[in-house]
Parts: C-alpha cells; sequence; structure tokens
C-alpha cells in the first residue's frame, strides 16, 4: 500500500486550521486565590489604624469587603504622625492588621520594618513609583491639591496660585498651619512646583506664601465642613477629593472645585499589611479588594483618583470630577525620600514667614 505524499501547502493550511480551533488558554484573572480567601475567612476579622468611614469612602470600601467575603473590621481613627508611633510602640506585640499614610511616611515604614511585603494581584498596573520593589507597601489612590471657592462669596474664581496674590482676595483665604498639617505642607509643595521648585526645593513654595501672608490673603481661619458651610471660607486650599466631597454635600451652595492650571502635585496613600499582623490573612485579602475594580471604584466614590488606569467610572460619578484637561498641570513628587524631608523643611520655614 503506497502513501501519496501530501502538498505542502495543504499541510500548512491544515495545521494553521488546526491551531484556530484549538482554544488557547487565557490568562488567570487577577484575584486573590482560593487558599488566600480560605485563610482569610478562618481568620474572620481584620483591624485597622487610621481608615474612619469618612475616609476616602473607607466607609464603602469596608462595607463592600465585609458583605463579599463574611469579615468584620474595627478601626481605630489616629492621625499619621499617630499611627507610626503606636505601630512602632506595638512592635513586639501588634495589634493593627493594615493602615493607610501619606507617600511621605513610606521612608519611616522602611527604617522602622513596619509592613509585611506582600504584592497583590494588580501589581503590574501600579505606576513604579507608586509601589515599593521590594512590596513593603503601594499606593491604591491619590489626591490634588486645589481650591475650593465660593462663588457666591468670590466675584472672579480664581484659575491660579498667581491669581490668588491678588488684592480683591484679602482676607477670604483658609488653609490650615503647615506646622502641623501634612496637608497645608503639601498646599505649599503645591505652590512650589507651579514656581519651579519641587521636593528636593519647597523654598519658592515658602516664597510665595510669604508673600500672601504680606498682602493679608489668609484670614486665619483653619477650614472645616462646617465654616465652609457657613460662608467662613470664602476660598478653601485643600485636596480635591475634600473640595469635591463638599461640593457634593452641600448642592444649594455655588461651590466650585479649581485645580490651579500654572501648576499643582498629586498626594499618593500608601497601603500595606504591618509586620506581625495578627490577621496577616485578612489584611493580605483587604490588599486585594483594595485594588480590585470594586475597590477602585469605591476610591473613586470618596473622591479621590484610582491608581489603576484601567477602572473605568461611571459617566455619572465622572461628571463630578473637573474634566480630564484640568488634571493636566499635576506634577507626581515621586522622590518620597525627599518628600519626608520636605515636610520637616515647610514646618521650619513656616515658622520664619509666619512671624
Amino acid at each position: 500500500m503506497s502513501i501519496k505524499k501530501v502538498p505542502f501547502g495543504l499541510l500548512i493550511a491544515f495545521v494553521l486550521t488546526v491551531l484556530q480551533l484549538t482554544p488557547v488558554a487565557a490568562a488567570p484573572p487577577a484575584g486573590p486565590s482560593a487558599q488566600l480567601i480560605q485563610a482569610a475567612k478562618s481568620e474572620g476579622t481584620i483591624i485597622s489604624y487610621g481608615l474612619p468611614n469618612s475616609w476616602v469612602n473607607y466607609g464603602g470600601l469596608l462595607q463592600g469587603f465585609t458583605k463579599d467575603y463574611g469579615i468584620t473590621h474595627k478601626d481605630t481613627d489616629m492621625d499619621s504622625g499617630t499611627i507610626i508611633n503606636t505601630l512602632i510602640a506595638e512592635a513586639s506585640s501588634p495589634v493593627a492588621d493594615t493602615t493607610d499614610l501619606g507617600l511621605a511616611f513610606a521612608k519611616l515604614v522602611e527604617d522602622k520594618n513596619l509592613s509585611k511585603p506582600y504584592m497583590n494581584s494588580y501589581w503590574s498596573e501600579i505606576p513604579s513609583y507608586a509601589k515599593d520593589p521590594k512590596g513593603r507597601w503601594s499606593a491604591a489612590f491619590y489626591g490634588v491639591m486645589g481650591f475650593l471657592v465660593n462663588a457666591d462669596k468670590v466675584k472672579n474664581v480664581p484659575k491660579t496660585w498667581d491669581d490668588l496674590l491678588k488684592p480683591e482676595y484679602k482676607g477670604t483665604m483658609c488653609m490650615k498651619n503647615p506646622r502641623s498639617s501634612a496637608t497645608a505642607q503639601m498646599s505649599v509643595l503645591g505652590a512650589a512646583f507651579a514656581h519651579g521648585g519641587s521636593e528636593t526645593n519647597v523654598q519658592p513654595g515658602l516664597d510665595y506664601f510669604k508673600k500672601m501672608i504680606d498682602r493679608g490673603i489668609p484670614n486665619g481661619v483653619s477650614p472645616s465642613s462646617a465654616n465652609i458651610q457657613k460662608g467662613e471660607c470664602p476660598i478653601t486650599i485643600q485636596w480635591d477629593f475634600e473640595a469635591l466631597r463638599n461640593k457634593d454635600q452641600n448642592p444649594k451652595m455655588n461651590l466650585q472645585v479649581v485645580i490651579p492650571s500654572d501648576g499643582t502635585v498629586a498626594g499618593l496613600y500608601i497601603q500595606f499589611v504591618t509586620a506581625g499582623a495578627p490577621h496577616a490573612n485578612a489584611a493580605k485579602l483587604l490588599m486585594e479588594y483594595e485594588y480590585s475594580d470594586k475597590g477602585q471604584l469605591a476610591y473613586a466614590q470618596g473622591f479621590v483618583h484610582p491608581i489603576r488606569t484601567s477602572v473605568k467610572l461611571p459617566a455619572d460619578l465622572l461628571a463630578k470630577f473637573p474634566p480630564a484637561a484640568a488634571y493636566k498641570s499635576v506634577s507626581f513628587p515621586k522622590d518620597y525620600v525627599a518628600l519626608d524631608k520636605a515636610g520637616s523643611a515647610i514646618a521650619d520655614g513656616w515658622t520664619l514667614i509666619a512671624k
């Protein structure tokens, strides 16, 4: 019995047809493993520091986490400095499993070994400047420094930092004290970036605020939701997510959120599993949830910007933010070691200019 030779062209066509018909294994979807979910559920609870319900919609995020996994949550609200000091004090007998801090604290987290390295399933989508290559921390979201303007009180809405130096704004501006507030320090850094400075050169920001103080622009009021509602803060320098929340909660007021077009800064907020976390698997699972589509959307509902750009926001939520073009002036301070030093330099410098 003879075997007929198959023409080479027909053989290639046959192979290609088979390849087209053969299913190709899809890449596994990002997300926690079944083993991690089971281990976290066995722990049953997670304890955090500095994640109150009102902060960037952690209330909504953690409600979703509990609904999906049945893991309960307890938080103790603290400011960043207190969180760091408490984690250090409790190092021999840890209590908290996770927390949330400004990027400027990343160096302390590393130096004091306050975190347990963990790279979540979405690690490749996180920009290099928003994560530690060893997995000791990463940033799930960021805010942008801007202005909240009560257009019922202010005739001409300022669009730039230099606008705020005009005489017409005398006695109208509210801000926190940079000697004690990390947010206020970032305000100074935002002005520094707008005037040629950086996280390694904060002097242009201090020089700018010296002009503002000399011209009587600040009114000495530390902003809060209450005094914004009362009209005591015609112009407030604050994070865009704080401004957007105030605008959303006061629909009858003519509040406008401005991203200064002459330059400003983004502020990254980092999360991590604490070293020696009593419920380490639950903390890892929360990291997975925070960076998942659900978690990133929950953050956006708190008016911060998700770090994963692949997550698309619903049109009605996106409409509450300033247009994308408004954010073209934003710079991301990436040198977190310098950022840590910048806070001290601004606090010390403020003592000199605010005499």
